[in-house]
């Protein structure tokens, strides 16, 4: 069976929140309605785009600090004899 686009638009917002760490509530799937709704009749050519790109506006998402890919560069001496 196939997904309509609000049905589309509204699994992947609650996809992304739910990977983030957020509780899928009433209030915050009430919130997600809203978002698909104003992304729906938002006047853009893709509206799935909108929508993904104004989770954050909706949301207080907080990006989480990831540790650094690779250790500090740290410059030494070879030692070789002379």
């Amino acid at each position: 069976m196939t997904q309509t686009l609000a049905e589309h638009a509204l699994c992947r917002v609650c996809d992304y929140l739910s990977a983030m760490g957020v509780d899928l509530t009433q209030e915050v799937t009430i919130q997600a309605l809203r978002l698909v709704e104003a992304g729906l009749a938002s006047k853009e050519e893709d509206p799935l785009n909108w929508i993904m790109k104004q989770v954050d506006n909706y949301f207080a998402l907080h990006n989480p600090e990831l540790p650094p890919a690779t250790p500090p560069i740290v410059r030494g001496s070879l030692s070789y004899g002379a």
